[in-house]
């Protein structure tokens, strides 16, 4: 879903594209560890020895799979990225991205014109750019090393952990032709590692702990909804690891077919619908309560928010958008009530429903990445699914179009109250959808934005959602 960048809003909210779209060139510049001794990796440039570097296309700042393939190409050495150490403003032509690597082998002969120089003689007189960044990088790498937030997958030593666990699990069930172990997206939340064998094709993911929930909810969904979710094959929950079976078929995004979109909707609300009884124990998993009163309460916070909005800076909020936004506030906050009190019950709800997170064939559908599950509205979850059809597919997007999804979905609450009342309960939550992911992305660590640029631009991008549907309304 985040593989490349699309048009529209909601790409740009799957591949942090944003200002990037403008992006000529993404230099990347690595501190590659050496697998077992104290030193980096340094290659000769015109005589001068210098980081290792490669010019690549923008890719989403997660995404890492391409980087290790770079390294194994330019300088034939397996790699894992641990972390990002920097990454400079997208609002120029040229973006600068610092990373720190770890090799992995057995420390074979390096081809000619490259080192591993020991941390106690680094050469002097290097680039006055590489100078600064091996500073940076052996300043922060003076403290101990600690897994902040227990993303374990920045320390050296890791991968080869997890690599051990991998092929014991999979021996434990059956499988032990293990080919190939790649290392795909790393990032503050999680790590996934593509893993192929002769028995077929594993996802492990490992996540975050603020994102625990993501590992427990994952598996007793999987336990209990085989059919809806992927299939995991081994987890390690106090470590917050899980290995998933790969999946057939492709991203609903990528689907032409009205019929398969319609059957995305019905199972995501068949699957709600049978959570309903299902609450207590996703709390019991982790699972926040995000209910309407919160939501409600945020509004006028969030519209005052000149940090978030950014009105009059790039991508930012325009005067006349912010304007539109606190006009519609006592709207929003109505909207929350009337929805509270509609009689539909608080349940499992995804948080994060684009088409991407959809995956389809003719006879299956399963739902992936809970990262943002949580407790709340049912109803709240399916604008981005909607507003995805007609930003991926837009030859299939048309009001019929829209209200067969729709109608398909509401149809797994019938009983609940009158279809009627359903329809008009979805209406009410469009909008509300995309407030909920601004609230949400309000809250981002300063952190994780500063490693993450476009992150500054999902608060406006997903208000703009909101003000659309709203606007259409009023039209």
């Amino acid at each position: 879903m985040r593989d490349r960048i699309a048009s529209g809003i909601a790409s740009l909210l799957r591949t942090g594209a944003s200002r990037n779209e403008t992006v000529l060139q993404i230099n990347h510049r690595l501190i590659i560890r050496h697998p077992s001794k104290p030193a980096i990796l340094l290659v000769s440039d015109a005589g001068r020895l210098r980081l290792p570097a490669f010019a690549s296309e923008d890719r989403h700042t997660a995404e890492v799979g391409y980087i290790n393939l770079a390294v194994q190409e330019r300088f034939g050495l397996r790699t894992t990225v641990l972390r990002s150490l920097r990454h400079s403003d997208p609002l120029v032509d040229v973006v600068v991205r610092i990373h720190e690597l770890e090799a992995h082998g057995d420390g074979a002969p390096l081809p000619s014109g490259m080192r591993w120089c020991g941390l106690d003689d680094l050469p002097s007189g290097a680039d006055a750019e590489d100078a600064d960044v091996i500073a940076e990088w052996l300043a922060a790498d003076a403290a101990p090393r600690a897994a902040v937030d227990g993303r374990e997958w920045t320390l050296p030593g890791w991968f080869e952990e997890v690599c051990g666990w991998l092929e014991r699990a999979l021996a434990h069930a059956g499988v032990r032709e293990v080919r190939e172990i790649v290392q795909l997206r790393a990032w503050t939340s999680s790590c996934v590692l593509l893993v192929r064998t002769g028995a077929g094709t594993f996802y492990f993911k490992a996540v975050a702990e603020s994102v625990r929930r993501e590992c427990t909810v994952t598996e007793y969904l999987a336990q209990h909804f085989p059919d809806a979710v992927a299939r995991i094959a081994a987890t390690k929950p106090e470590r917050r690891w899980f290995l998933m079976t790969a999946l057939e078929g492709c991203k609903l995004e990528d689907v032409s077919d009205v019929m398969i979109w319609e059957r995305a909707a019905a199972v995501y609300g068949q699957l709600q619908l049978a959570c309903v009884e299902r609450v207590r124990d996703l709390h019991a998993l982790g699972c926040p309560t995000r209910g309407l009163d919160a939501l409600a309460a945020e509004i006028e916070p969030l519209s005052a928010d000149v940090t978030a909005l950014r009105p009059g800076e790039p991508d930012g909020l325009s005067t006349a958008e912010v304007d539109r936004l606190h006009a519609y506030g006592p709207e929003l906050r109505r909207r929350c009530e009337r929805l509270a009190a509609g009689g539909i019950p608080l349940t499992l709800e995804h948080g994060d429903l684009w088409p991407g997170n959809f995956l389809v064939d003719d006879a299956t559908c399963a739902i992936i990445d809970w990262e943002d599950v949580a407790i709340g509205h049912p109803f709240i979850s399916l604008a981005p699914l909607i507003v995805g059809l007609g930003m991926f597919q837009p030859r299939l997007s048309s009001r019929e179009v829209t209200q067969r999804l729709e109608r398909a979905y509401v149809a797994r609450f019938a009983g609940l109250v009158s279809p009627e009342r359903l329809l008009e309960a979805l209406r009410l939550a469009g909008p509300l959808s995309f407030i909920d992911m601004a609230v949400r992305y309000r809250y981002q660590r300063p952190s994780v934005v500063r490693l993450h640029p476009w992150m500054r631009d999902l608060v406006p991008q997903t208000l703009r959602l909101a003000l659309a549907q709203l606007d259409t309304e009023e039209a």
